[in-house]
């Protein structure tokens, strides 16, 4: 019977697992893929969050123009409004003419806005020039960060988080799994295209173990492949070849 289990792990446990452990590892095609493709996307989404941050050259322009040029009026037409009362609207006189504008409210100025709208005091920099080019007095800049830069910044984080968790997943595996023959229960299509194994096997103490996961092609029920498992964490198993990690000689 002994002779018999070991030419059975023989035949289905790939030889490059026999090897002393931490096995040396390197990321199979699908890890470079995901490693590569990834990085692709977060590039954009970070370049997407810069152009969301940042102002525009004639938003700088005009900046740098209220500094050098803006005179200070006073208006009791102001209101805050907008998502979470993060706008401020505002109109003035100058010169027998009307002009409105609007800015980013950041949070620790709200309450002063609200009493400028009683006192009738609201301070706005303004260019003689051309009153259109206009801002609040009482904060540089526009201060805002729309919601989407907020939404990329979390699908990032949450991209990278769910990446960097499978990458040691497997990375733990293949270096320190132990190898074990697993009996196919069922095999299914996964939601995009790939295969999806369950599978049973005894640990290195002989007890029963129910795993599942990706694996490369069909399996028929009691079928044998190779699994890898972690001691601490038997239920946490993974057919073999892995995803992202594979073992090297």
């Amino acid at each position: 019977m002994a002779e018999r289990g070991s030419s059975l792990m023989d035949g289905v446990i790939p030889a490059e697992l026999n090897q002393e452990l931490p096995r040396k590892t390197r990321l199979t095609p699908m890890g470079i893929y995901s490693l590569v493709g990834s990085g692709t996307v977060s590039a954009a989404i970070v370049a997407l969050v810069v152009a969301f941050g940042s102002f525009t050259p004639k938003e700088i322009k005009d900046r740098h123009d209220l500094e050098r040029e803006g005179r200070v009026t006073y208006t009791d037409d102001v209101q805050v409004g907008g998502m979470r009362s993060a706008t401020v609207f505002y109109s003035f006189a100058y010169d027998g003419q009307s002009y409105s504008g609007k800015a980013f409210l950041p949070h620790e100025y709200l309450e002063r806005v609200l009493n400028y709208s009683k006192s009738g005091s609201f301070p706005v920099v303004f260019l003689p020039r051309d009153p259109s080019i206009n801002h609040p007095n009482d904060w540089k800049g526009n201060g805002s960060f729309p919601f989407v830069g907020y939404l990329l910044i979390l699908i990032l984080i949450i991209q990278w988080t769910g990446l960097t968790r499978l990458f040691l997943r497997d990375l733990r595996l293949a270096r320190n799994g132990i190898a074990a023959v697993a009996s196919v229960t069922d095999c299914s299509s996964g939601n995009r295209g790939g295969i999806k194994l369950r599978y049973e096997f005894r640990d290195m103490d002989g007890l029963p173990t129910d795993g599942r996961g990706d694996y490369g092609a069909k399996r028929e029920q009691g079928a044998q492949i190779c699994v890898l498992y972690l001691p601490e964490e038997t239920e946490a198993s993974r057919p073999y070849p892995l995803v992202l990690f594979r073992a090297v000689r």
